[in-house]
């Protein structure tokens, strides 16, 4: 699948689904180059902010070329230097891709100001995945890669409810309270790996030795 018609299975996917498709929030972080085989999908929880702009209407943003972490202002800040920002930056690159390469959403790709103030977390995440799966089917990673360790409502829970593996292995994060986890499940036809480090505005894996070993060794 070429990132055209990737682009183009997105939006007739949103056109079944106009409620969703009407929804503030963001398809793709990335640029459409980065809809061609690439070794991992980037996923967060969900977009932030209170912008207007529609999951159709950002479909356009695709083909523009910008990449939301390196080049859009977020909280009044120069683009690409609010802290979510570099964080991802840097944890990218530490493993050793070029952050404007890797292809980037959410695993709930409609937009709140926090998780708590979204409206429908839940039904929205079972809404995106067959976007997903479109860009999965277009990217063909061999590893998922996510932030949000949490067990309800984050990345980790919906990633973990949506591939059902058989086993998870989960490992403390070297800081109190968070964890980081890891698992193999069925994909279509193929088996893809799946990492997820607690939310990066409060947990730098880069900083970690052990953990970025982990991690790299994870992704396979």
């Amino acid at each position: 699948m070429t990132a055209t018609v990737c682009i183009a299975a997105l939006r007739g996917r949103l056109s079944t689904d106009a409620a969703l498709a009407n929804t503030p929030g963001k398809v793709l972080y990335s640029s459409a180059a980065t809809l061609n085989p690439f070794p991992v999908y980037f996923l967060g929880t969900n977009p932030g902010g209170s912008l207007s702009n529609t999951l159709l209407q950002s479909i356009d943003d695709i083909t523009s070329g910008s990449n939301e972490y390196l080049d859009c202002s977020w909280e009044g800040r120069p683009p690409g230097q609010a802290k979510l920002q570099k964080q991802v930056t840097r944890f990218l690159s530490a493993l050793g891709f070029e952050p404007r390469n890797v292809p980037a959403s959410n695993i709930v790709m409609t937009r709140s100001t926090g998780i708590t103030t979204h409206q429908d977390m839940d039904g929205d995440a079972q809404r995106c995945w067959p976007l997903h799966q479109i860009i999965l089917e277009s990217v063909q990673p061999r590893a998922i890669l996510a932030f949000g360790s949490g067990l309800e409502k984050s990345a980790f829970a919906y990633l973990r409810a949506f591939l059902k593996p058989d086993k998870i292995e989960s490992i403390p994060a070297e800081q109190p309270g968070f964890t980081c986890h890891a698992f193999q499940a069925g994909l279509r036809s193929r088996t893809i790996n799946v990492v997820v480090v607690p939310h990066l505005t409060r947990y730098s894996p880069y900083k970690k030795e052990t953990i970025m070993t982990w991690i790299k060794v994870k992704l396979g």
